[in-house]
């Protein structure tokens, strides 16, 4: 990798990433991680929310992971080769970006401590939405580590920002020209609306599904549904906005099998259970149960999607749901003081990517509430995200409906 030597050189690296998505017909964004004492380049990646399938020359169905932005990325990246390639910890790095981090993005990098410096402002997703530097959605007690650690660089005139921030960033304070500072902000600004629809509107609406409970056992979603999660496709509840007690037993059994006691369930609009998982956060803090879910699943129907055979694909789209007619029900809900949360909600908004069907109850919902923490803060959290989340996709969580439910959840706890 190479070895920069200023802010410029950092934004020129990033933006070049950023065209390489573009090109790819995904989110304009790029990434760096970038060594403070050397200026070295450890690693750099783009986003990968849309994706051809490799190889399979003609491109059937591109949304491949919801959770696939580059910083994101870069921070599951990170985790897989620190150990191998012996790399410096997270607070002598830093995640150079050309857009300001969504609430995924932000979460993820304030749970690694990477330091962070930032090109354009996202106004309606980013976590610096309001360009104040005061981060109004993240919960008081991680806003001062974003204060610490974060900075926008400086851009010269005609722009003419000054710099924001901490200067622990790598070239921090620092200035770059307002070309890369309009390539940055403009190339993100042409994707982001049709990659948006492209991701929304990827599955039919439930009148027109068929239920996969129906699909024989030779059936390949069938197959891939039960290597993904054994519990797929075994338990069905009558209202899939309202699961009962019949989802105690795999909540409580893949969360035996998780490094930290939680798991999320997906079940589709016929009440079927599709994903049960737990998460990996021994291979990476970010990998929590939501993120291995939600991602999961989405590699999963990518990969049938675009399967060589036309009636695995056609059965891919005719039986597999998009997340935002189903519901997901956690065992406990994410602790809203801590950066996980904001990062949890903040992938939920990228697995809908727009507006979600409104019914009652919400389609994020959770079993539990972990230590001390209460309904009323995790909702402010909740309606303290930047504008998408609130405006476009409504984040809402709710306790499950279901008594029966929470009593067999926390007889088995």
């Amino acid at each position: 990798m190479s070895t920069l030597n200023s802010a410029q050189e950092a934004v020129d690296t990033v933006a070049k990433q950023a065209i390489d998505a573009a090109l790819q017909q995904t989110f304009a964004v790029g990434g760096a991680i970038i060594n403070n004492a050397t200026g070295e380049v450890i690693a750099a990646l783009h986003n990968n929310v849309l994706m051809p399938f490799p190889g399979s020359g003609t491109t059937y169905f591109l949304p491949h992971d919801p959770t696939a932005h580059g910083e994101r990325q870069l921070v599951d990246w990170y985790y897989e080769n620190v150990a191998p390639l012996n790399l410096p910890p997270p607070n002598q790095l830093t995640v150079v970006t050309t857009l300001d981090p969504c609430a995924m993005c932000a979460g993820s990098l304030l749970t690694a401590g990477f330091n962070v410096a930032v090109s354009a402002i996202d106004d309606y997703a980013g976590i610096n939405y309001n360009s104040q530097f005061t981060f109004p959605s993240l919960p008081p007690q991680i806003r001062q580590q974003a204060q610490d650690t974060w900075g926008y660089y400086a851009i010269a005139a005609p722009v003419s920002r000054a710099y924001q921030g901490s200067t622990s960033p790598v070239f921090g304070g620092q200035t770059i020209d307002s070309a890369v500072y309009f390539l940055t902000s403009s190339i993100f600004s042409a994707s982001v609306n049709t990659v948006r629809e492209a991701s929304n509107n990827s599955g039919l609406p439930p009148d027109q599904l068929q239920n996969p409970a129906n699909l024989p056992a030779d059936s390949k979603v069938r197959q891939a549904l039960t290597a993904l999660s054994p519990f797929a496709l075994t338990v069905q509840s009558a209202n899939p906005r309202d699961p009962g007690a019949e989802l105690a037993p795999p909540l409580l059994q893949t969360a035996q099998h998780s490094p930290v006691f939680n798991s999320v369930a997906l079940i589709d609009p016929f009440g079927n259970l599709l994903v049960c998982l737990g998460g990996v956060e021994n291979q990476s803090p970010i990998r929590t149960a939501f993120m291995e879910t939600t991602r999961n699943y989405a590699v999963m129907r990518w990969t049938l999607m675009n399967d060589p055979d036309p009636t695995v694909r056609a059965q891919a789209e005719q039986y597999l749901t998009h997340p935002k007619y189903g519901t997901f029900v956690f065992l406990y809900a994410p602790d809203p003081t801590t950066p996980q949360a904001v990062m949890t909600f903040g992938a939920y908004g990228s697995t809908m990517e727009g507006p979600v069907p409104q019914s009652y109850p919400s389609n994020l919902q959770y079993v539990l509430l972990p230590g001390n923490t209460t309904a009323q803060a995790l909702s402010t959290l909740a309606q303290n995200l930047p504008p998408f989340y609130t405006q476009s996709v409504q984040v809402a969580p709710a306790q499950v409906l279901s008594q029966d439910l929470i009593n067999a959840v926390k007889n088995g706890v």
